[in-house]
């Protein structure tokens, strides 16, 4: 559906992944003439967008594998879904080692070590536990290098990147007394620093590093929608407040796509929801 993030390429060398939207017609012939698809870190086909018509109406088997909560599972002939653990490449690594380790090679092991590394927040996020742990050391073991990952993952920032997290910064309004942010990155500010989505990657942690703040929000501004980031901290369940817009995610980090409204109407229908979501 849509590119390659821009500080993952590396992990693409050899231009494997196919964009949906690129060239619709011909990876269009791939999902009708595949005898098997898998679908990770969702169980809903909406979350594909413009595949989705083609997924439903494939017959191919369909295996989803997830760790998330608050969704409906489509029809899938296989349904593997464990919101215990802290990532979907967790799930993975578990099931590569029950059936043969021998697949993890170490551009596999690298991958797996990212997926876990960024969905656990950089090993900070409430689920990491000692099995966490034992997996990473596991995919180092096998070839995967957390310094160079790590690198590779996070130090990418350009001049441009910083002019637009200055604009975002910039755009922080606190309520609640100041334990909740709401920040914002419109298609203004993508065009003129020609910049995408992809950067606004690491706002989320920004925001959320602010002392005091207990939920933040951030709204970005796309061509037909408006993308939603809730995070939070604790108890208060940002999975449900994202259901109220038809997202879902984890309880501390979730997501949710709205169309047809602009920033302002949208920050002020999150304000109305949020009170009792803090207490």
């Amino acid at each position: 559906h849509s590119k390659t993030p821009h500080n993952l390429k590396f992990l693409d060398r050899n231009n494997e992944i196919k964009v949906f939207s690129e060239n619709e017609s011909e990876n269009a012939k791939l999902i009708e003439n595949a005898n098997m698809i898998i679908i990770l870190d969702t169980n809903e086909f909406s979350r594909t967008k413009s595949m989705e018509s083609f997924l439903k109406n494939s017959k191919a088997v369909k295996i989803c594998i997830d760790h998330h909560t608050g969704l409906k599972p489509e029809s899938y002939t296989a349904y593997i879904s464990n919101t215990d653990y802290p990532s979907n490449c967790s799930i993975l690594y578990d099931y590569m080692m029950d059936d043969n380790e021998k697949y993890i090679s170490e551009k596999v092991a690298s991958a797996l070590y990212i997926g876990i590394m960024t969905d656990t927040g950089s090993f900070r996020y409430p689920r990491t536990d000692e099995n966490v742990f034992i997996m990473c050391a596991d995919l180092i073991k096998k070839g995967a290098d957390p310094v160079s990952l790590y690198e590779n993952v996070y130090a990418t920032t350009t001049l441009d990147n910083l002019k637009l997290a200055a604009r975002f910064i910039e755009s922080l309004e606190f309520y609640n007394n100041e334990k909740v942010v709401v920040g914002t990155v419109s298609q203004k500010d993508f065009r003129e620093l020609n910049l995408n989505i992809d950067h606004v990657e690491g706002f989320s942690s920004m925001i959320m590093n602010i002392e005091g703040v207990r939920l933040g929000v951030i709204l970005v501004e796309l061509n037909d929608n408006i993308k939603i980031s809730f995070r939070s901290k604790g108890e208060i369940k940002v999975n449900e407040l994202a259901a109220e817009f038809e997202g879902g995610g984890h309880k501390n980090a979730s997501g949710a796509n709205v169309k047809n409204t602009t920033i302002p109407e949208l920050k002020n229908d999150i304000l109305k929801k949020i009170n009792k979501y803090l207490d």
